[in-house]
């Protein structure tokens, strides 16, 4: 199924592309203080919306990703060492370095770049991942519950980091999150229709095409003050075949943070949060919400 960037936030290429909601770029570009910004300090906001929990919630993925300048240690197994010890006792599962190399042909020669390795620890139940590399580190769960868990997970994690390798402050901080929204067709975009905001579908929303649409993507981009939200959405097929949708929100910033585990970086990702969460709100339709079975929220849920 498709997911960009092989389940690493989405790196801004620096190309600015046209937004076709004019109206949301234009009412979500304002000044932020706090967490990310030098303004209001509360996060984009694309409308009002209920303060529920769906308890079948299509979010696939939840990932966050701290980047830092690099630690050379970590280019062996001797210098994640520390690190996997402060962890083990939540995430005992070792597994084999990721490894990956991509050749470079020119006139006359051949070249190979080998890139560092990427070392991941995983809970017993296989549910969450800690991955860290030469310049990140990064938690993900495909078993997403509440904001609070995942902060708490989050919180415990940067503060091993700390003791163990001492990072200086980050150069990008992200938070994602992915979700697959099923078709009421199997092979029909404009089953789409009445889950997704018309707005966000486009062509897929038309009822008829000489020949079916086998791809669609879009690309938008959001400047939050000195953060960016960007939402990628479009057509994939999940492991059955089925027709699916993807909306895909990465909210980052490159402002630097001491990477501590204190209240900043786990106020930022409360502001990215309700940020995602504000967009997805928009973007799907109050029938298809209802199928979601929502309830409002509680002191123990977060966003």
């Amino acid at each position: 199924m498709w997911i960009p960037c092989d389940r690493e936030p989405i790196q801004d290429s620096g190309t600015r592309v046209p937004c076709p909601l004019q109206i949301l770029c234009h009412a979500a570009q304002r000044g932020l203080s706090g967490p990310a910004g030098n303004g209001s300090g509360v996060a984009l906001n694309f409308g009002e919306h209920p303060d529920v929990v769906f308890e079948q919630a299509p979010l696939t993925l939840v990932l966050c990703q701290v980047r830092f300048p690099p630690i050379l240690a970590l280019l062996s197994a001797a210098g994640v060492t520390g690190f996997q010890t402060a962890l083990r006792d939540v995430y005992p599962v070792f597994l084999e370095p990721e490894h990956s190399a991509s050749i470079n042909l020119s006139p006359g020669s051949i070249g190979v770049d080998a890139h560092a390795p990427v070392w991941k620890l995983r809970d017993e139940k296989q549910n969450w991942t800690v991955g860290i590399a030469i310049d990140f580190v990064s938690l993900e769960t495909d078993s997403y519950t509440s904001m609070e868990e995942f902060l708490s997970r989050f919180d415990h994690v940067l503060k091993a980091l700390r003791r163990t390798l001492r990072p200086a402050e980050s150069l990008r901080v992200g938070l994602r999150k992915v979700n697959v929204l099923k078709s009421k067709t199997a092979n029909q975009t404009f089953g789409l229709v009445g889950m997704v905001r018309r707005e966000l579908l486009g062509p897929l929303a038309v009822a008829e095409f000489p020949a079916p649409i086998s791809g669609a993507a879009s690309h938008l981009q959001f400047q939050d003050d000195d953060s960016s939200l960007v939402v990628r959405s479009g057509l994939s097929r999940d492991d059955s075949g089925a027709l699916v949708f993807v909306i895909d929100m990465d909210y980052f910033t490159e402002r630097p943070y001491e990477i501590d585990g204190g209240n900043s970086l786990t106020m930022l990702m409360t502001h990215f949060s309700e940020g995602a969460t504000s967009f997805f709100h928009w973007a799907i339709d109050d029938d298809y919400k209802a199928t979601l079975k929502p309830h409002p929220r509680d002191k123990r849920d977060a966003t």
